[in-house]
């Protein structure tokens, strides 16, 4: 199917342009994205040296699913997950998915620009109309939520509750400090809170 994106050009550019999606095979899942975030690792990406599809967090609706698919189902809405675990290595096999050593991918031939494979930022390139990922690289969405809000849930919220949670581990009535307040920043201090902190220390310019 033809869809439109934001295609980075490699050299700080990029234009809203018209690709092709191919129908998922095995336990890959053909996604419409109904919003993508926005964050300084998309700024950065426009500079990466090669023309890839944008995006790397967003949320979104099944619309078809590979044969292989057993947790998915069209119509589920679902986060879009830019760390994609295999589930299978040492890593994974403990819980430790974010150390995935295997990141799972899609055929290059699952996206097309002017008639050639494309790259997509972080196998996701969620500034598109619909895209392919690996089932590992989504999460169904249990509660009401709006896909705005969904949306930053795979990189700024899971970065920035995650390290508080599983990197600085706080306990309840430790002190937190944040050195700057953006969407990283702000989601510290979320998880700052479910993790019971005493004191929450914001600072920013």
């Amino acid at each position: 199917m033809k869809a439109k994106a934001a295609i980075g050009n490699g050299s700080g550019g990029f234009e809203i342009d018209q690709i092709e999606v191919t129908q998922p095979e095995g336990r890959e899942v053909l996604v419409r994205i109904r919003a993508a975030g926005v964050c300084h690792t998309d700024w950065d990406s426009l500079s990466w040296g090669r023309t890839i599809v944008l995006g790397h967090e967003g949320a979104g609706t099944v619309e078809a699913t590979g044969s292989d698919v057993s947790e998915l189902q069209p119509g589920d809405p679902v986060i879009l997950n830019w760390a994609i675990p295999c589930g299978k290595c040492f890593y994974c096999d403990r819980g430790h998915q974010v150390q995935c050593e295997n990141h799972p991918e899609v055929s290059p031939q699952r996206t097309l620009y002017q008639d050639k494979p494309i790259e997509r930022s972080f196998s996701l390139g969620t500034m598109s109309e619909y895209t392919v990922v690996p089932e590992e690289a989504l999460t169904k969405i249990e509660v009401e939520i709006p896909f705005t809000s969904a949306s930053i849930v795979g990189c700024g919220v899971m970065t920035g509750v995650g390290s508080v949670l599983n990197a600085a581990k706080v306990t309840p009535g430790s002190s937190v400090a944040v050195l700057g307040t953006g969407g990283v920043g702000l989601n510290v201090i979320q998880g700052a809170r479910l993790a019971g902190a005493g004191m929450i220390i914001a600072v920013d310019v």
